[in-house]
């Protein structure tokens, strides 16, 4: 299986808006959900193209040989498709629907292995869209959280009444639920284990299930962090008769301006489930301030505090925001495949056996391939791949891209830069600039360059080798 991470991109530059597509994962048609509705009418005055993908009716498929195009067919239900080449300027936007519809989790995914930047990822959305996923990784942070506990069995059940503090009353919540929805006040551990056989008894009684201490509170702050900022807030009170403050369920909603010790909160609290974009809820208790979960779907539906501006401002300005960020290449992030310290990589040039590459993260250059017997004749250089007897002419690249280095005896040594196509796993990537170079002294004839990694959203596993290809 592979396996992802996310990674920044660099040095990139700030896109003109008509330059950008941004599309919605989205099942809300006509006017169900408001942000998607605002995201609509901010992209239309930034001349932004926006695509809204009806996530239940769409599907995707790879186009030519290269896989280089994603093809989103029926995009919009009317038949329509979207082609999405890969290095294409591109975002997504996942709403809920990526957490509750099969079909628009599975387009979420081939979005992001594509190289489109997501926001959120797909693995952020799992971990914070399910509660305990997030407390795990809360608690492995040091950020404060109420004690929790999944629930399996009723049998066990005074075990994790115990480990959340064993007191009365507690919250038995479901692990992926939203809205305040299947969130539960149990006063006794007879009426919780009445509580969870009756859950059980359901068709639908697989759901997981967990146990939260309750912390009494009058309020709980909704605090949105936006590519490791808190850019706004809002302050959510507990409703009469109810202990939750869902918007959703008429709880009173009004803009709030947070303390340092929530932003860092906040911040941190995004941070661990690795969330460009999300709204993390914070509650305080005895002087305490504690994480309840992160949204990684918030809406915009209310008015908010501007911390950066100091005023307040309406959902659709804070959706400019979001929409704004997305226009600088350097705030994207990816979910990388993951590579070893050494792999094979095939020069296609000619029938060459794959070679042994070392990935090199600390190489800011271009690639390096160890050549033999180079000769220069004007702006071509004739020489053979190390080791092969394979000759190659090539055409050297501009000056500008001969690169200089210090050589054995720290002497400036200058290198011609050519390119080649290469296969790196099953994938072929065309053009790719190597310098030529006298690597019979070392161990791989191929040196990759963190460059390279990042356009092509690779990430080193630096304990593992042959990830790609085994030997």
């Amino acid at each position: 299986m592979e396996s992802f991470k996310s990674y920044s991109h660099f040095n990139e530059e700030t896109l003109p808006p008509d330059t950008l597509k941004l599309i919605v994962l989205t099942s809300a048609e006509g006017d169900e959900e408001p942000t998607v509705n605002k995201l609509e009418d901010v992209c239309a005055k930034r001349k932004i193209k926006l695509y809204r993908i009806v996530s239940d009716k769409a599907y995707a498929s790879k186009k030519d040989e290269l896989k280089e195009i994603l093809v989103i067919h029926n995009y919009n239900g009317q038949g329509e498709s979207l082609e999405i080449g890969r290095n294409e300027n591109v975002v997504c936007i996942a709403r809920r629907t990526v957490t509750t519809n099969k079909n628009a989790a599975i387009l979420h995914k081939m979005l992001a292995d594509h190289g489109v930047f997501c926001i959120n990822s797909p693995s952020s959305v799992k971990t914070a869209s399910n509660k305990f996923s997030s407390y795990i990784n809360f608690v492995n942070d040091n950020v404060p959280t109420p004690k929790t506990c999944l629930v399996t069995d009723v049998d066990f059940i005074d075990k994790a009444i115990e480990e959340i503090g064993g007191k009365f009353p507690l919250v038995l919540k479901f692990t992926e639920g939203h809205g305040g929805k299947g969130v539960m006040k149990i006063d006794s551990k007879e009426s919780l284990v009445s509580v969870i056989q009756a859950i059980r008894a359901e068709p639908e009684g697989s759901v997981e299930l967990i146990l939260q201490e309750l912390k009494k509170i009058k309020d709980d702050r909704r605090i949105l962090v936006l590519n490791g900022k808190v850019i706004a807030a809002s302050k959510r009170k507990k409703m009469p008769e109810d202990f939750r403050t869902n918007v959703s369920l008429g709880s009173d909603v009004e803009p709030y301006k947070p303390n340092d010790k929530e932003m860092d909160l906040a911040v941190r609290a995004a941070k661990s489930v690795d969330c460009y974009y999300c709204g993390v809820d914070i509650i305080q208790c005895d002087g305490e301030y504690f994480v309840l979960e992160v949204n990684p779907s918030p809406g915009s539906k209310s008015n908010y505090f501007d911390v950066e501006k100091q005023k307040v401002i309406n959902g659709t300005a804070l959706v400019r925001k979001l929409v704004d960020s997305t226009l600088d290449k350097e705030n994207w992030t990816y979910e990388t495949k993951e590579v070893g310290v050494i792999e094979y990589m095939k020069i296609l040039d000619d029938d060459f056996e794959p070679m042994t590459a070392k990935m090199d993260t600390g190489n800011g250059s271009v690639n390096s391939i160890g050549v033999t017997d180079l000769k220069i004749k004007g702006n071509v250089a004739e020489f053979y791949i190390q080791e092969t007897e394979h000759k190659l002419t090539k055409e050297i690249l501009p000056k500008t891209s001969v690169i200089k280095v210090r050589g054995d005896k720290g002497n400036p040594e200058r290198r011609p830069v050519v390119m080649f196509d290469v296969k790196l796993g099953n994938r072929i990537y065309r053009d790719v600039k190597f310098s030529l170079a006298d690597r019979s002294n070392m161990d791989h004839p191929i040196l990759v360059s963190a460059k390279f990694m990042s356009a092509c959203k690779l990430s080193v596993n630096p304990n593992k080798e042959f990830v790609c290809c085994k030997p």
